[in-house]
């Protein structure tokens, strides 16, 4: 999801009734000239009507109306939803990075700071326009089957099994996973099952694609593919959160094929440790694992993945001759954002490389997403589990050609 409301009003609440200094008040600072553009940029991708977000920010009442709940989300720091610490050189490698630069943050400081003026409504932009479909051309549609979401409380996670029908490889080269109902989706991944079959057989943790609620579809540049093998399915792991109203939710996942064999093959490995006990009480566990790179490879993003105990994330790569880099330093994770941190250019690592994926865990009663801090906890696929699981998006040259 882009930076969305919570942001806007962490600027607007905190950075323009306690911070802005007077000399640096933009005086002609107008919601329609000025806000609505930052708003269009930033934030209503979710935030509009029929958009996953639970409210809109389409219009200036909009970004008014919900200022105290809006203000407390920020205090607790769950958003903005972007996690990912600053470059000490001040340089973003990110491609999705979801923050405002400082002229939107004095744009909108300055429109609190002066009341919120309205201005004229001959100075807005134009409205965007968003599909109601399919966010990329599809040659082929595949539908899981109807769930049924209740109303309220924990769901387990669902598995859904859907047939490719497939009688040749293909190579995909866009991926787009649409909920019926993306109001309770908190995210799926897909992965790929072999022909003959079931859920015991999918291709370890590694997901070949993945959804989170504002979450762009997955595109590759031209050259780049992943390859959906003859006769294989495709396996989904559903994750709903219940929103207070029972609906029927029923996936679809869009592709687009890639007229001919690609250059580089587009594959995603996960960094494992499912050998672990997080101790009860324990406020700052740290569980790590590492991966030997047996050849080059070139990365394109990142997703770390814990449950309602982690806390923090962080990738590193250790070079043969034992030089470390951090790659992706996550200081504050939060579960409700599964973010894909993805680079601008494609950042290499070179063969005998170690990658090393580190978390680290809240199993105190201080943290208030804790289902029992009393608990042991080990690896598992519940939501009152825990897992460490650091997933790495990469291209290899595509041998096959």
């Amino acid at each position: 999801m882009n930076v969305c409301r919570s942001i806007v009003l962490l600027t607007l609440l905190s950075l323009g009734a306690s911070t802005v200094k007077s000399a640096d008040i933009d005086q002609s600072v107008t919601y329609h000239r000025d806000v609505s553009r930052v708003m269009q940029k930033h934030c209503i991708t979710c935030h509009r009507e029929d958009g996953v977000a639970p409210f809109s920010l389409e219009s200036k009442d909009d970004v008014e109306a919900n200022a105290a709940m809006i203000q407390e989300v920020i205090r607790r720091g769950t958003m903005p939803p972007w996690f990912a610490a600053p470059q000490k050189d001040g340089k973003s490698p990110w491609s999705n990075e979801r923050v405002l630069d400082d002229q939107e943050k004095k744009t909108l400081a300055s429109w609190a700071k002066l009341g919120f003026p309205e201005g004229d409504v001959k100075d807005a932009p134009q409205p965007v326009e968003f599909p109601k479909g399919w966010r990329i051309e599809t040659d082929e549609i595949y539908t899981a089957r109807e769930v049924p979401v209740k109303a309220s409380g924990q769901m387990d996670y669902v598995y859904l099994t859907v047939e490719t029908n497939n009688d040749e490889d293909r190579w995909v080269e866009a991926i787009d996973i649409k909920p019926s109902a993306p109001q309770v989706v908190h995210h799926v991944l897909a992965f790929l099952v072999p022909p003959n079959g079931d859920a015991g057989d999918v291709n370890g943790v590694d997901y070949w694609g993945v959804y989170a609620p504002g979450s762009p579809p997955q595109e590759y540049p031209e050259g780049y593919a992943r390859r959906l093998p003859k006769g294989y399915k495709l396996f989904l792991s559903m994750h709903y959160t219940p929103n207070g109203e029972a609906t029927v939710d029923q996936t679809q996942i869009g592709l687009r094929f890639a007229k001919e064999e690609p250059k580089f093959q587009v594959l995603t490995a996960s960094i494992v440790n499912g050998d672990f006990k997080i101790p009860p009480h324990e406020e700052n566990y740290k569980i790590t694992a590492r991966v030997k790179l047996p050849r080059d490879i070139q990365i394109l993003a990142y997703l770390p993945h814990t449950h309602l105990r982690g806390k923090a994330a962080r990738y590193e790569v250790i070079s043969r001759t034992g030089k470390r880099e951090t790659l992706l330093d996550v200081p504050q994770y939060d579960f409700n954002w599964q973010l894909l941190y993805q680079y601008d250019k494609p950042r290499r690592i070179s063969r005998g490389s170690t990658l090393r994926y580190t978390a680290w865990y809240d199993n105190s009663k201080n943290n208030p997403a804790n289902p029992d801090p009393n608990q042991t906890v080990r690896f598992g696929q519940q939501t009152d589990d825990e897992m460490h699981i650091g997933y790495v998006e990469f291209i290899i040259p595509n041998r096959r050609r």
